[in-house]
C-alpha cells in the first residue's frame, strides 16, 4: 500500500508542477553609459533599471586608466578579473573589499584604457567577463556598440 501512495504522490507532484506556469528566462542584459562631471564616465553590463550588474567599468575623462569591478559572494570572492575580446586577453590582478551589501564582495582592478584586449572590445563589441567562479559573454550589439565605443574614446587620454 505504501507504494501505492508513493507513487500516487510523486504523479500527483508530477501534475502539480504541470499546471504551474514555467519560470521565466532571467532578464537579458545590456551595457548602460553614464556620464557625470564629478563622476567620470560608467559603463555597466546587466539588466537595466534594476542593481544587477555583472561588471563595470569607470574611468575619469580622458584619464587613460579604467577601473572593472565586479561582484562575488564574500566567501567566494577571488582577487582576478579576466577580460577577453576577438583573441585578445587581458588578466588583472584585483583587490577584494567587501561591500555594503553584507555578504557580497567588490572585485576592483585597475588598468590602461588602451590595452589591446579592451581596445578590440571598443572595436568590435565582443568581450567575454571571467573571474568569481564563472564566464560571460558580454557582447554589445546594436546602439550598444555605440555606448561601448564611446566609453572608450572619454577614457583614452587626449592627444
Amino acid at each position: 500500500m505504501r507504494t501505492r501512495s508513493a507513487l500516487g504522490l510523486a504523479a500527483a507532484l508530477t501534475l502539480a508542477a504541470c499546471a504551474h506556469p514555467a519560470p521565466k528566462s532571467a532578464p537579458p542584459m545590456s551595457w548602460s553609459l553614464n556620464h557625470t562631471e564629478s563622476e567620470g564616465a560608467k559603463l555597466a553590463y546587466g539588466v537595466p533599471q534594476t542593481d544587477q550588474v555583472l561588471v563595470m567599468m569607470t574611468c575619469q575623462m580622458h584619464s587613460g586608466r579604467v577601473e572593472v569591478s565586479m561582484t562575488a559572494p564574500q566567501d567566494r570572492a577571488q582577487g582576478r578579473i579576466g577580460l577577453a575580446s576577438r583573441g585578445e586577453r587581458l588578466e588583472l590582478a584585483a583587490d577584494v573589499a567587501p561591500s555594503p551589501m553584507g555578504d557580497v564582495a567588490v572585485v576592483m582592478a585597475h588598468t590602461d584604457a588602451g590595452q589591446a584586449a579592451l581596445d578590440r572590445f571598443a572595436r568590435s563589441g565582443d568581450l567575454t567577463v571571467s573571474g568569481q567562479g564563472r564566464a560571460v559573454k558580454a557582447a554589445a550589439r546594436g546602439e550598444d556598440r555605440t555606448k561601448v565605443a564611446d566609453f572608450f574614446g572619454a577614457c583614452r587620454r587626449s592627444a
